[in-house]
């Protein structure tokens, strides 16, 4: 469908207090350097205000609102700059402002149908501004609140991964809507955004790593996300005396964008249940999360779907929370990126044939790898290597668990909570995003080429596991 979009105004919008403590530069780290684009969601409201498309107050609410947050969340009201000796990305606590545009439109939420289901029209939902070719002046985070002629208000959030990850995003989101409901703002934590203890953690003298000096971050063989990827183009020029990077620019790409289309797929709590209870009683597993039997169930589904060869080695991979990992702990306060990946490795052939429980082992297993040292090894390799990921690869598969982010809880005071919640695209479109359904269940957002997409649904919604 069709959405025609009326800007109204943008502003720049700073701390309503400047403290000068504040005024900093923050050293980033590796985790935060590897993907410093921008992340954008879109959050609707279907608000019992009144129905003609403008709600002035409620703006100036929210407006004020993000001006007291902006006080502790300092560094979304910053920018990046390079540090001319050591040439790695830093955030310049400079008070340059955040981007907030208001927007109205005829158009009424109904007639969207599902609000959960990507859809081409929600791009004109969030800001869209020139980048500009000097990082300085490129704003970290960017708003966009546009007023629907039923009443209804949708917010488009877009910040750097840099700035911070999935849980401090959040964070930031629900303290804005805190604030913005006329809550008590001493009910919020006060969030951290120091990366000094992480790396510190990842460059004291009394911890003894192995070494992490070869120029390729490839080379190093006791990071196990980091071998795992390695060894995908490895095996197929096995026989091939090039360099492998020549021919990695080739090998297992998808095809562009616009060849991608991103599905998502729902599924109800109570099937997640009886999987849940089938792998436990079958394997015999003391435990088994909802993102544990999903990410094995996604996982099996694309790799069904993309037809690979049955030797071909495959490659799952997950971010994990480090805040509680590391030692010292960081602290569940800590705003930048912390997640590390676990990874999973075997052939095609082998995740196909093997029962749900066995999918569910190798996926429990990566995880208990994600130890203190891991953590400060996979830190360490990003920090001080010169080149940081592949490129994307069928072969691989990405699931990001926000299951734990209560979205349906978020009330910036306009009525009714959340109604709907959308991801965009993202700077790795063919990652597999769990999330929770307003409306029950569990959904699942993901990128995948065109030619794929009906066998991805037929995969998925087949809930036999005898495959």
């Amino acid at each position: 469908m069709d959405l025609e979009i009326t800007l109204k105004e943008t502003i720049t919008v700073r701390p309503s207090e400047l403290q000068a403590a504040n005024i900093q530069t923050i050293e980033l780290s590796g985790l935060d350097r590897i993907s410093p684009a921008m992340l954008y969601t879109i959050f609707f409201f279907k608000s019992q205000l009144k129905n003609d498309g403008e709600n002035p107050i409620e703006l100036e609410r929210a407006k004020r609102a993000l001006q007291r947050v902006l006080v502790s969340w300092y560094p979304a009201a910053g920018r990046f700059k390079f540090n001319e000796t050591t040439g790695k990305l830093e955030i310049d606590c400079n008070n340059k402002g955040v981007t907030m545009i208001t927007a109205v439109t005829e158009s009424k939420l109904e007639e969207f149908g599902c609000l959960h289901e990507y859809k081409p029209c929600y791009e004109k939902l969030v800001p869209k501004l020139s980048q500009s070719s000097d990082v300085s002046e490129n704003p970290l985070v960017l708003v966009q609140i546009t007023s629907f002629a039923c009443g209804g208000i949708s917010i488009g959030l877009g910040g750097s991964h840099a700035l911070f990850d999935g849980v401090g995003a959040f964070k930031f989101l629900a303290s804005w809507a805190h604030v913005s409901s006329g809550k008590d703002e001493s009910d919020l934590t006060f969030p951290n955004h120091s990366r000094d203890a992480l790396l510190h953690a990842i460059s004291s003298p009394n911890y003894a790593c192995p070494d992490t000096s070869a120029a390729s971050i490839y080379e190093q063989d006791h990071v196990a996300a980091i071998q795992d990827l390695y060894r995908i183009p490895m095996q197929a020029m096995a026989s091939d005396d090039r360099c492998w990077k020549t021919a990695l620019s080739k090998f297992g790409q998808i095809d562009p964008q616009g060849e991608l289309v991103l599905v998502t797929l729902s599924v109800k709590k109570v099937v997640v249940d009886a999987w849940k209870g089938m792998a436990i009683e079958s394997g015999n597993l003391t435990r088994c999360s909802t993102f544990d039997v999903l990410c094995a169930h996604v996982w099996k589904a694309r790799v069904m779907a993309l037809k690979l060869h049955p030797r071909t080695n495959i490659c799952l991979q997950f971010p994990v929370d480090s805040r509680s990992r590391l030692r010292p702990p960081l602290g569940e306060n800590f705003t930048g990126n912390a997640f590390v990946l676990a990874s999973v490795s075997c052939s095609v052939k082998d995740l196909l044939k093997e029962p749900l429980h066995q999918t569910i082992q190798r996926i429990q297993e990566a995880k208990d790898v994600i130890t203190d040292e891991y953590i400060k090894l996979y830190a360490k390799a990003l920090e001080y290597s010169s080149d940081k990921f592949f490129p994307s690869m069928r072969e691989l598969t990405i699931i990001t668990d926000w299951l734990r982010f209560p979205f349906h809880a978020l009330d910036f005071g306009w009525g009714p909570r959340l109604s709907g919640a959308v991801l965009l695209a993202t700077p790795v479109p063919e990652t597999a995003f769990l999330m929770l359904d307003l409306e029950g269940g569990y959904l699942v957002r993901l990128g995948i080429e065109k030619k794929h997409v009906q066998n991805l649904i037929n995969n998925f919604n087949n809930f036999d596991f005898k495959y």
